[in-house]
């Protein structure tokens, strides 16, 4: 037989049945039964006969082992059939177009024809190469997805994004679609965004690949078989030029007549529409302040260890914030390298959203991306580019806003905990809790009337360098209307902040540990209180920022 693509020895002893884990093929004989000279020998053959037997065991599971999402992820495709599919009508633009029941009827026509030409054989989803595309039935915000694909020689698909085309698939040796000879995984259809991918990732024909595609807003970000190949780019709106991608739409496996094979095709939702509804009807109609000129905002998510489910849902809330209002543009990032000086310097604050952990140390990508540039370092030397740029961005007259978990970070960097105003120490109230509003008359206090209110949320309690001696707080727990017997309580002072802003150089800082749990980011309230935060961080909006005193806590 052969193991491992080395051929084995036969079998030493004939045996019909073993209780041993060791396959029946390979059942050695006792070394007492053998001529004293061959039993070492035999020992060391039966020891390498086992070894190459059961890797060869545990590749055929690894292999087989088909539709197992990560941790996090969901399955797409069940592997056994095509539920939670449909057949493809038309395009976005004319679907909407349509009426219930042409559109009821049209579905119909193409669920029939999906049928026909898609099928699950053995795990894999297998088209034959007619009929229509295949797309998913219900639709999606933003999402992190995991697809396999391969294809036969001159192949040619695609993956569409909320309805709109396309994370190229095809064959990079086919030249007539092809001249450059470029890879999978870059925006096809893009006209003034990046449209072909970065690297040439493909495997050869007929073997399986793995995209991992992220989609945030309208940007997209590709890894094909672990090499980033599509960075953050703009999806363009191919159905309609003059208007940004879809928030919502069904994810569609795209065809070109070719035969095309999918297995193992996980989604996490990062927002669903239902969030983004939610979202949309809790925003303010307009913004307390219209600014003088076009304000820029870094919206950054970038977090070590533990992950807040609520950091998109958070991310998405600050971007469609400014887009409601006028207020400011927002791009929303993980990307360490946005904080280099030369482009950093392109925005006029930085919002943090849950940016848990020791984040400001480089990692292995972060020092590539830098070297494509032109910027060879070391780890040592890019974190204290990154340091000293941040700190310089925000004295030098910009804003810095955190929420909830960017007080719970970067402990190694004292400087940081000074500009975020103090650093988490446990949060012994994950219930409904009272808030007290420290300064009634502040402008930033006017979303909430002046007056003290509740809120279900984890709430935390700092230490060092927290100190109302260098911080003007707004809010912090009303002890009066909180269960204060919770085990985990440090403080002995009765002084639990919760928002505050300060000065930083020209800067200004706005914090707030409010945002652990996604509803908070479609709270009314909150939400016109974090608009007015960002707007008091860029300056349009006034307000006092000298420091409270130790005697305002509560004792």
């Amino acid at each position: 037989m052969m193991v491992g693509g080395l051929r084995s020895h036969p079998p030493l002893c004939e045996t019909s049945k073993t209780t041993s884990p060791i396959p029946a093929n390979i059942v050695p004989c006792p070394p007492e039964l053998l001529p004293e000279e061959n039993a070492t020998m035999l020992r060391l053959v039966c020891c390498v006969g086992l070894l190459l037997s059961i890797a060869t065991i545990s590749f055929a599971e690894e292999e087989t082992k088909l539709n197992d999402p990560p941790k996090g992820f969901k399955l797409l495709f069940n592997g056994k059939d095509l539920t939670g599919w449909k057949g493809l009508v038309a395009n976005p633009k004319a679907r909407a177009e349509m009426s219930k029941e042409e559109l009821a009827a049209a579905q119909a026509k193409a669920d029939e024809s999906m049928r026909a030409h898609w099928k699950a054989e053995d795990g894999i989803l297998v088209f034959d190469g007619k009929g229509q595309s295949l797309c998913t039935a219900k639709d999606y915000a933003d999402f992190e997805m995991y697809v396999d694909f391969k294809i036969k020689k001159a192949g040619d698909s695609g993956i569409y994004l909320r309805g709109s085309p396309q994370v190229q698939i095809w064959d990079p040796t086919n030249l007539g679609p092809n001249p450059k000879g470029v890879g999978s995984g870059g925006l096809y259809n893009n006209k003034e965004n990046p449209s072909e991918p970065i690297a040439n990732a493909d495997k050869p024909v007929g073997e399986w690949n793995t995209f991992f595609i992220r989609m945030v807003g309208d940007r997209v970000t590709v890894k094909l078989n672990g090499e980033l190949v599509t960075d953050d780019v703009v999806l363009e709106n191919y159905w309609e030029r003059d208007k940004p991608i879809y928030r919502t739409g069904q994810i569609e496996l795209q065809n070109h007549g070719n035969t095309l094979y999918f297995r193992n095709i996980y989604i996490r939702e990062l927002v669903t529409p239902e969030q983004l509804e939610k979202m949309e009807d809790a925003m303010p109609e307009e913004a307390r302040v219209q600014p003088e000129k076009p304000e820029d905002v870094l919206v950054f998510i970038r977090y070590d260890g533990f992950r807040h489910s609520s950091i998109p849902v958070g991310a998405v809330a600050v971007q469609m914030l400014g887009e409601k209002t006028g207020a400011y543009s927002a791009r929303i990032t993980n990307d360490l390298t946005m904080l280099a000086p030369e482009t950093l310097n392109n925005y006029n604050a930085v919002v943090m959203v849950n940016t848990t952990g020791e984040w400001i140390k480089p990692r292995p990508e972060d020092l590539k991306k830098l070297a494509a540039a032109g910027q060879e370092m070391t780890a040592e030397e890019a974190e204290a580019m990154f340091k000293k740029s941040l700190l310089e961005f925000v004295s030098n007259g910009n804003g810095l806003v955190g929420f909830h978990a960017a007080s719970d970070a970067n402990y190694q960097w004292p400087e940081f905990g000074k500009m975020i105003g103090g650093y988490f120490h446990g949060h012994p109230w994950h219930e409904n809790v009272g808030i007290k509003v420290d300064d009634p008359d502040h402008p930033l206090m006017a979303a909430f009337g002046g007056e003290g209110f509740n809120v279900v949320d984890e709430i935390y309690q700092f230490r060092d360098p927290y100190s109302r001696d260098a911080l003007h707080v707004l809010l912090s727990l009303d002890v009066e209307k909180t269960n204060m017997e919770k085990r985990g309580i440090h403080r002995t002072d009765g002084d639990f902040a919760v928002s505050w802003v300060r000065p930083w150089g020209k800067g200004r800082v706005f914090y707030s540990s409010l945002g652990h749990r996604e509803e908070i980011y479609w709270n009314p309230q909150i939400l016109k209180f974090y608009l007015d935060g960002i707007q008091f961080s860029l300056g349009d909006l006034d307000g006092p920022t000298a420091p409270s005193t130790a005697e305002t806590a509560q004792n």
